[in-house]
């Protein structure tokens, strides 16, 4: 192992900018925003985690979503903050339980209940079509398939999209057949 030296910042007063070339734009090559799980783990849970220790890492890591895996790392599904704080309090009092006998496959929305986008898509696709696909179906979290490989790829965060876009980035869900009813009722 080797020791690493510090130095003072003392006299060092100015910061690195980026240049223009460094800013992503609604232009961009879509794969540009892709966190690739080719190149960086992907965050997952156990499925049989207790609900509130899954949302204790949650917090604890700053994440607002984890892969939801079982024990052979077989995905199930994904797990958010927004399940977290939307559903425990409800699903424990339908269920009569406490929020201890939770686990993250009772919140998580099922692998059979989600859209991603596809690897080869995307390849071809830019920033802004990713905007437009995440703004259109109010969500702030999408994975990225390889149809080919049989594996989920990648996933975009809004977030991290904003971030980087360096604008904010307004998702919200997309209206439902009653909203719509009340709107123009």
């Amino acid at each position: 192992m080797r020791n690493l030296e510090l130095f003072s910042t003392a006299a060092v007063d100015h910061l690195l900018w980026g240049t223009d070339e460094d800013i992503t734009k609604h232009n961009t090559p879509a794969l540009s925003i892709l966190t690739d799980f080719d190149r960086s783990q992907p965050l997952v849970i156990d499925g049989h985690t207790s609900a509130p220790k899954a949302l204790e890492i949650m917090e604890k890591t700053h994440t607002y979503m984890r892969l939801v895996v079982d024990a052979e790392n077989k995905f199930l599904g994904v797990i958010t903050r927004h399940e977290f704080h939307q559903n425990m309090v409800k699903l424990a009092k339908k269920q009569q339980a406490s929020l201890d006998d939770l686990t993250v496959k009772d919140l998580m929305i099922p692998r059979e209940s989600m859209m991603s986008l596809d690897y080869k898509q995307l390849s071809t696709a830019t920033v802004g079509d990713v905007v437009r696909a995440l703004q259109e179906n109010g969500l702030h979290h999408i994975l990225v398939i390889d149809h080919h490989q049989h594996h989920i790829r990648g996933m975009i965060s809004a977030n991290d999209l904003a971030r980087k876009l360096r604008v904010p980035i307004d998702i919200k869900q997309p209206p439902s057949f009653m909203h719509i009813f009340n709107y123009l009722s």
